[in-house]
């Protein structure tokens, strides 16, 4: 009896994957895209509010040279007319007599230099608002315009002053801010002109929060 030969069949060997060996890619992408957005927001966060203090310090410097401007405008009107410090623009006889209910500082054609209530329109010197601590400057000077209103029985002066950051531009022709800011602020003195030097007996102050330019 002759031996039967077995015959063995060897299947073929199959390699098994680990499971998670491609998800590791996946997370490891999926991380750094969230990383990578999240540097974007924090430098875009970043440059927003460089951007805001920037805009506030313009303001800040807007507001200064406007206090600058009243002040200033204040001390020529507390000089006597014959001084030879005072401006042509705010003498007595430069300054125009308005009333509370038509006043020349709410009319933009004054600020302009094209009204007729405008000749007391004043400009502040650059001598007056520089400093060697500060290398900022205005690229306009501030302004003063001056008038005379009566109250009761009294005579009072209107001062309205306006300063400008220094990267301020406007329109050419309204006068309308294209860039920059603008601050508006107003005090109403009473003087007494009878006393050599002039006297201020009151005074009262404000910001001007809807001027005749924007």
């Amino acid at each position: 009896m002759q031996p039967t030969s077995s015959c063995v069949v060897k299947a073929p060997l199959i390699s098994v994957r680990p499971a998670g060996r491609g998800v590791s890619l996946i997370v490891v992408l999926i991380m750094l895209g969230a990383l990578s957005l999240s540097s974007a927001a924090i430098l875009r966060s970043a440059t927003s509010n460089e951007r805001i203090s920037n805009g506030f310090r313009l303001q800040a410097l807007a507001l200064q040279y406007a206090q600058a401007s009243l002040r200033y405008c204040e001390m020529q009107l507390l000089l006597a007319a014959a001084d030879p410090g005072r401006v042509a623009t705010l003498l007595p006889d430069s300054l125009p007599l308005t009333s509370a209910d038509a006043p020349a500082w709410n009319v933009s054609a004054n600020w302009l230099g094209a009204g007729s209530s405008g000749g007391s329109l004043t400009s502040v010197p650059e001598s007056q608002i520089s400093s060697a601590q500060s290398a900022f400057l205005p690229a306009r000077l501030p302004q003063c315009l001056v008038e005379v209103q009566a109250l009761g029985t009294a005579q009072v002066h209107v001062v309205t002053a306006r300063g400008f950051s220094p990267d301020y531009s406007a329109d050419g022709s309204s006068g309308q801010t294209v860039r920059g800011s603008v601050v508006w602020l107003q005090t109403v003195l009473l003087i007494d002109s009878l006393v050599a030097p002039p006297a201020l007996r009151d005074r009262s102050w404000r910001r001007i929060i809807n001027p005749p330019i924007r």
